[in-house]
Formats: C-alpha cells, sequence, structure tokens
C-alpha cells in the first residue's frame, strides 16, 4: 500500500527498494528468569533500579491493545492500539486517557505496531513496514494522513518505533526477520528521501549472556535515550536491553516477572522518567512509571 491518501502532510520519510536490506529472523524464546540486572560502565540503565517502581495506572479499555508511545517535544505523552488508526493522549502524572483523533474518514484498520513524533510530524507504523505519517488532531478529529513503504522488503516484521533527532531518522525495530539471524536488528529511515538509508544495526544476541540474560530477545518496542543510545523491550523475554547505535550491547535488565503482563510500549519523559505500556493479558492494560534513581519512587 503505497498510495497518499492525502497531500497535506509533508513529503515522507526516505524510502527505497529494499535492495539494502540483510536477511535476519528470531531465535527460539528464552527460558523463565528472574529479575536481574548487570551494566558496562556508562550505560543509561545504570541511573534505573527496575526493582521499585513510580507509578503504575491501569489503562481503560479502549487501550486494552495499547501498543506504542511517544512524547511530544513540549512533553505530553501519547499512545495508540494494536488495529485501529486512533490515536489517544495519556496523562502521565495521573494516567488519564484525555482526547483521541483518527486517521482519515471512516475506520481504518491495520496490524500498528509503532507511533514517533518528529517535530509536529506523527508516524505510526504497521507490523509489514506501512509508515502513516499525519499531524495531531484535536478530540474526535479525523485526520489527514500519507501512507509510504518504509522498505524493509518483507524481511522484517516490525514492532517497535522511535525517531533519533541525532541522526534525524527513524528507528524501526525487528520482531521477527526472514531468515533467522543471531542478531537484534534495527533499521534506520533518514526523514530525508535524499539521504541514503544506512547499513541495518545488528546488536549480537549473543552479548546478552554477558549480562546474565539467555541469548534471545525480540523487540517489541524502542526508544532514544538522551546519551544517545537506544533502549528495546522485549514483551516475549520480559526484558530490557540497552545498545549502541553502531549495534554494541552496552546493558541488560530481566524485568520483575509478574509485573508486565505483556510490555510493548516504552519512551522516555523530559523529565529522565521511563514508562513501559503493557497490553492487557490476563491483567488489566497498564502504564508503569521507573524513575531516575535521584528521584525517590511515591509510596
Amino acid at each position: 500500500m503505497v498510495a497518499v491518501m492525502a497531500m497535506a502532510c509533508p513529503a515522507g520519510p526516505g524510502v527505497d527498494d529494499g535492495s539494502q536490506l540483510r536477511s535476519d529472523g528470531p531465535d527460539a524464546p528464552a527460558p523463565a528468569h528472574d529479575s536481574a540486572s548487570a551494566h558496562q560502565d556508562g550505560a543509561f540503565l545504570d541511573g534505573y533500579d527496575f526493582a521499585e517502581r513510580l507509578q503504575r495506572f491501569d489503562l481503560p479499555g479502549r487501550l486494552d491493545e495499547v501498543s506504542g508511545l511517544a512524547f511530544t517535544p513540549d512533553g505530553r505523552l501519547f499512545a495508540h492500539d494494536d488495529e485501529r488508526a486512533r490515536v489517544h493522549e495519556i496523562l502521565p502524572a495521573t494516567g488519564e486517557v484525555g482526547k483521541r483523533f483518527d486517521l482519515g474518514p471512516g475506520e481504518l484498520n491495520d496490524d500498528f505496531e509503532g507511533i514517533a513524533i518528529a517535530g509536529e510530524r506523527f508516524f505510526m507504523i504497521s507490523s509489514t513496514g506501512r509508515l502513516y505519517e499525519f499531524r495531531e488532531g484535536t478530540d474526535r478529529e479525523n485526520v489527514d494522513f500519507r501512507v509510504t513503504e518504509a522498505g524493509l522488503g518483507g524481511r522484517c516484521e516490525v514492532e517497535g518505533l522511535d525517531y533519533d533527532p541525532a541522526i534525524d531518522a527513524l528507528l524501526v525495530a525487528c520482531k521477527v526477520t526472514i531468515p533467522e539471524s543471531a542478531d537484534v536488528i534495527v533499521h534506520v529511515v533518514p526523514m530525508s528521501p535524499d539521504v541514503e538509508r544506512p547499513p541495518v544495526v545488528r546488536a549480537p544476541k549473543a552479548g546478552l549472556t554477558a549480562f546474565d540474560l539467555p541469548p534471545a530477545f525480540d523487540p517489541s518496542g524502542i526508544t532514544v535515550t538522551p546519551t544517545g543510545t537506544w533502549l528495546l523491550v522485549s514483551g516475549r523475554h520480559e526484558a530490557i536491553i540497552e545498545i549502541d547505535p553502531s549495534g554494541v550491547v552496552l546493558a541488560a535488565v530481566a524485568l520483575r516477572k509478574g509485573r508486565h503482563p505483556q510490555p510493548e510500549g516504552i519512551e522516555l519523559g523530559q523529565d529522565g522518567i521511563l514508562y513501559i505500556s503493557d497490553e492487557k493479558n490476563g491483567q488489566e492494560a497498564r502504564l508503569t512509571a521507573y524513575a531516575p534513581r535521584a528521584v525517590k519512587p511515591a509510596r
């Protein structure tokens, strides 16, 4: 699906025919593990203690399939569900869900797996790499959008999207790659169509054993840190890893078992608060906040 539905949006990110992509895929699921963490010196994750959360909010039924999180430059949090092109604003201090707006007239459905915001430009991506670009709407507004292909060549089942301002590009995390790969794969899609797409970033899953985690990790969300590294969360493996843009694994932490029924989204606020969204999976959909160590968690 490459047709432009509305021309109100600016030109989309650079895309190609997938010829620069390399074939990749998933490893076997990891065995169960208890909460543990390890880090290299200077890793961003050093600043967080995942044993104690700052807050947790149950989300309403309209976000049972919450699948991604993104902050605007002025600090407002937005989320979307898994199958409907509807965006919701969440008040991060209270977990209340405010306005919502939809893409296009009627009901637009796809397998949406990530959301990102670059300035005034909003993006959502489907599991097959369709990029939807649009602007923020008012409450219950239907907004214009355009669709482009991310050029993944059918080799990546997407489940994670974020914008990296340092390189002015979208980051696309692959949950599943074809054929199988021993690496965590992130595609970098430049915002300008005139910029050549760089090679995919590969983070060896074998590197996780240095942090007492099994060598298996299928991303479900990605976010950029203030230090320029990338955090990826895996719902299947209940863990977060930190990598640098060259693919070096800098840190890894196993999330406490039972706390996150299905972590799908991860995002950092301007105050350093780290948010994880969980789809409904035997428990209520939820938003969980973790504070930097300098911030004392609420009792």
